[in-house]
């Protein structure tokens, strides 16, 4: 596929627009490696770095942060993932991939000279912000973390992420038609059956995603960036995993929004998982799945607000 900035970049405004948002883009050499990345601003206050889940982008949180108010919102496009382009190398194992979790948003705040910041984050943005909390507690000031988390344990892995990590099958999956009906049918599979079918994965949202889809690289530079976390049989590799010394060493003040339907797991996992990271707090959120602040921007803005300002 050839990247269309212009076509990305009409659905991405298009979604602003939506939520009533303008944000000021800025483009950020980082060191480990030597890459550039691209951030959004949203607002101005103290500084909240927004890392989004696996084949997205910054702009998935536009839903949060047009509630945010106070707050100066950095929303990250990861390397490979919007405009972001892609890491010079891929990830041969999960050590590769820890240490980049551990640097990443440090490298943000490097570069934008910024001492430390909230972290609220996501999914795979959920690992790097665990990994990023243990290893630079200096860094980071709160931590939010929305839904299951790659490092958790995996009630079930969804039928799509198994699908594209079958040998050979990157090529067939970034090569399917991308249009509305095959993105929401895949938006309900990876945990967001309840938003979409409430309407609060609205048409705009949908039709930014499929944008990000159609007109950039995300997906494939995402599939090929490694290592292998998935199998067709067993699902998540295990070594993937956040040892529990690890998170037992968080001292960061920590949040976790955690949707009973989400199909990663729900809030048994939720309690466990959560418990292994000291003085953390757990608001479990009633039929919310993997994006809870889609399911409910009202209560997670509020209760990032409240915790942030802690």
């Amino acid at each position: 596929m050839t990247t269309n900035e212009a076509k990305y970049r009409e659905a991405e405004q298009q979604l602003w627009e939506y939520v009533g948002v303008t944000p000021t883009e800025q483009w950020l050499d980082l060191r480990r490696p030597a890459t550039r990345v691209r951030v959004q601003v949203v607002g101005d206050g103290p500084p909240v770095v927004f890392v989004h889940g696996a084949s997205n982008g910054g702009a998935s949180w536009a839903t949060l942060v047009n509630r945010l108010e106070g707050f100066r919102c950095i929303l990250l496009d990861r390397p490979g993932c919007g405009l972001s382009p892609s890491r010079p190398s891929r990830f041969d194992d999960v050590s590769q991939l820890a240490t980049f979790a551990e640097d990443l948003v440090v490298d943000v705040l490097d570069a934008m000279a910024i001492d430390a910041a909230d972290v609220v984050a996501t999914s795979f943005g959920g690992y790097i912000g665990l990994r990023t909390a243990a290893a630079h507690p200096d860094r980071v000031k709160h931590l939010v973390l929305f839904g299951w988390s790659v490092g958790a344990p995996i009630a079930k892995t969804p039928f799509p992420m198994r699908l594209a990590n079958i040998p050979g099958m990157t090529r067939l999956t970034t090569s399917m038609p991308v249009n509305r009906r095959t993105v929401t049918a895949m938006l309900k599979q990876i945990g967001l059956r309840g938003a979409v079918a409430s309407g609060r994965f609205s048409t705009e949202m949908v039709d930014w995603f499929v944008g990000l889809l159609r007109h950039t690289d995300t997906m494939r530079n995402e599939l090929q960036a490694g290592p292998k976390l998935v199998t067709l049989v067993r699902g998540m590799n295990d070594t993937i995993l956040i040892p529990v010394a690890v998170l037992q060493s968080i001292r960061v003040p920590t949040l976790f929004l955690w949707g009973t339907d989400d199909p990663m797991g729900g809030a048994a996992t939720a309690h466990a998982f959560a418990g292994h990271v000291p003085d953390a707090q757990l608001d479990v959120m009633d039929n919310a799945g993997h994006a809870p602040w889609i399911d409910d921007p009202d209560h997670a803005s509020a209760a990032v607000a409240k915790f942030l300002a802690s």
